[in-house]
């Protein structure tokens, strides 16, 4: 085990690495730059334009600004905003835990919809198979911010009483805060719920034919302990790669999410920073989600080799 954490541990400093050069360059590839997006439709003389890019630091070779922007990174520094030039760390650190928050409701709402509903498909058959199966096939083609949209339509039409949009603070009222997270929590989380019913259905029922089964409904055993003790125990390999893919997903799917229902999370701010070319900020925003992924994969590869022996530790 001490080596599967160490192996996945080395993988994430390099995948961090490169993604962090190449979020960067790609940024630089876009058209335009801060200063001409803050000049907007003022027309500035050249030489205003190169003092200003001088004082941000964006007249630098462009590797030179990559290696200086790293360098800070490791010591803590994600740089200073170019709109409210206030650290980014700062401003960061806020909406990262409104994102999270709203991630792990997904996460826990999505487990409980894709596990129950993939085990009824593969267990009752029949009737049951096929309204699940038809049920995933619906969800899988709606994009989760169309989800999200007729949820803010529907419920503002029918339920005016209850406040759709806006955000309330965990420490003002933890209540609202859990309550007010759920609808958007689960706009995020039904696509990812049907992938993983559709692979908890295709792990049982291929756990299902293999004689260790047969042997152990022919015993007589209780169909709880088959399914707990023998089912469900070597599926969980399948299950636990997939789960582990499609949470790190909720991140960049937070984005729309947090746009429709006006929650100030990580997603909204990097829609913000981008808007202004806010260079830092896209940068630490990046870093971050991507930091957030592979942390996320690591665990599903720790937690993989902890449910399957036949895994080299």
């Amino acid at each position: 085990m001490k080596r599967v954490i160490f192996l996945r541990s080395m993988w994430m400093g390099v995948i961090l690495l490169g993604v962090s050069f190449v979020a960067f360059m790609l940024m630089r590839a876009l058209p335009g730059d801060f200063v001409l997006a803050a000049a907007g439709a003022q027309m500035l003389q050249p030489d205003v334009l190169d003092a200003m890019r001088r004082d941000l630091g964006l007249d630098r070779p462009l590797v030179e600004q990559y290696l200086s922007w790293l360098s800070g990174v490791l010591r803590g520094d994600f740089g200073t905003s170019f709109v409210t030039r206030q650290p980014v760390l700062h401003e960061l650190w806020p909406r990262f835990l409104v994102t999270l928050e709203l991630a792990l409701i997904a996460a826990a709402i999505a487990l409980i919809m894709g596990v129950g509903t993939g085990l009824a498909s593969a267990r009752f058959r029949g009737a049951a198979d096929w309204i699940v199966r038809l049920y995933n096939g619906f969800i899988i083609a709606v994009p989760n911010f169309v989800v999200g949209t007729l949820i803010v339509l529907l419920v503002g039409l029918y339920f005016p009483e209850l406040a759709v949009l806006g955000y309330v603070p965990f420490r003002e009222d933890p209540v609202g805060n859990v309550f007010g997270l759920i609808l958007p929590a689960f706009a995020l989380a039904l696509a990812i719920s049907v992938t993983i019913s559709e692979n908890t259905r295709a792990a049982v029922l291929e756990v299902s034919n293999q004689d260790f089964v047969m042997v152990a409904r022919a015993k007589g055993l209780l169909p709880r302990t088959i399914l707990w003790n023998y089912l469900m125990r070597n599926a969980l390999t399948p299950i636990i790669t997939v789960t582990g893919l499609q949470v790190a997903t909720l991140l960049g799917g937070s984005i729309l999410v947090e746009t429709i229902f006006a929650i100030p999370g990580m997603g909204q701010y990097l829609f913000d920073s981008i808007t202004s070319r806010d260079y830092p900020a896209i940068q630490a925003i990046v870093l971050v989600a991507a930091a957030c992924v592979v942390f996320v994969n690591t665990l599903a590869d720790i937690a993989y080799a902890h449910a399957d022996a036949r895994v080299e530790t």
